[in-house]
């Protein structure tokens, strides 16, 4: 039996109604005073893939509108499917903390075949092993976001690791490395698709690489799956296109520890303030 880690406690749903489920958000998730993008999708996730009733589904489609930051403590989830067809069901679902909407998102939810190959594949960026990548300590920097990266490892190349160290705006906003659940929490989930979500949302703005590192507020997110990921550490590699006039996009590629690509996301976010 395989025992329940601290992230499937976290995003875990009780459906209470006809598309109405609750959860109890777990405020070590916090970046600064708002709970982390990532982990609010991860519970949106667990509730829209019950209400499609597909027990074996996958999201393979997922947008969201961030409204308002989210704390910890009780929260509702309103799930509506939309379409229920033979391959794909698409779910509407919305967060809700004192009755006022968190983050709103759309979620086309098919079957994903496990041991499907790639018919092709475009070669994943020059990236260390975890080994010779250094980890983030929450000791020694951004002490206020401790408890979150006591819950998500992350590890970044030596490259990377001084760009958040020393920012400037001649620098290119690149960041690579590792990301996984703390294996002080269990390491992987049950299912490691369900922390897909939070690893593709998990990593400092991608902007800390040219300006000292703050909460970044995304505005929209959405993330692609695009293969069932193997148990272990998720190798990263997050950039930008354009960061003007206070604004930033930011594109994550996530591949596994057998090299297959098996998440991406585009996000549009604010430079924190």
């Amino acid at each position: 039996m395989t025992l329940m880690t601290r992230f499937d406690s976290a995003t875990t749903v009780t459906k209470v109604g006809s598309g109405h489920y609750t959860a109890q958000l777990d405020g070590g998730y916090l970046i600064g005073a708002a709970l982390n993008g990532g982990y609010l999708m991860a519970v949106l996730q667990r509730a829209a893939l019950l209400e499609a009733e597909r027990p074996h589904a996958l999201a393979v489609s997922s947008s969201y509108h961030f409204l308002r930051p989210g704390a910890g403590g009780p929260a509702e989830v309103a799930a509506t499917v939309l379409k229920a067809g033979r391959t794909i069901t698409t779910v509407q679902v919305t967060l809700y903390q004192n009755d006022k909407p968190l983050v709103s998102g759309l979620i086309a939810i098919a079957e994903f075949d496990a041991a499907a190959t790639p018919v092709y594949q475009s070669e994943p960026v020059e990236i260390p092993p975890i080994e010779q990548c250094h980890r983030l300590d929450p000791r020694e920097r951004q002490a206020e976001n401790a408890d979150f990266l006591e819950r998500v490892d992350q590890y970044y190349s030596p490259a990377t690791y001084e760009l958040l160290g020393d920012p400037g705006t001649e620098k290119s906003p690149d960041l690579r490395g590792h990301v996984r659940l703390s294996e002080l929490d269990g390491g992987d989930p049950e299912d490691p698709t369900l922390f897909l979500p939070l690893a593709i949302d998990a990593l400092p703005p991608v902007v800390s690489a040219l300006l000292p590192w703050n909460w970044a507020p995304t505005v929209e997110l959405t993330w692609h799956m695009r293969a069932v990921p193997e148990a272990g550490p998720l190798a990263f590699h997050a950039r930008s296109d354009t960061v003007a006039d206070g604004w930033f996009d930011e594109t994550v590629d996530l591949w596994d520890t057998k090299g297959r690509l098996v998440a991406q996301s585009r996000q549009l976010a604010r430079i924190g303030r």
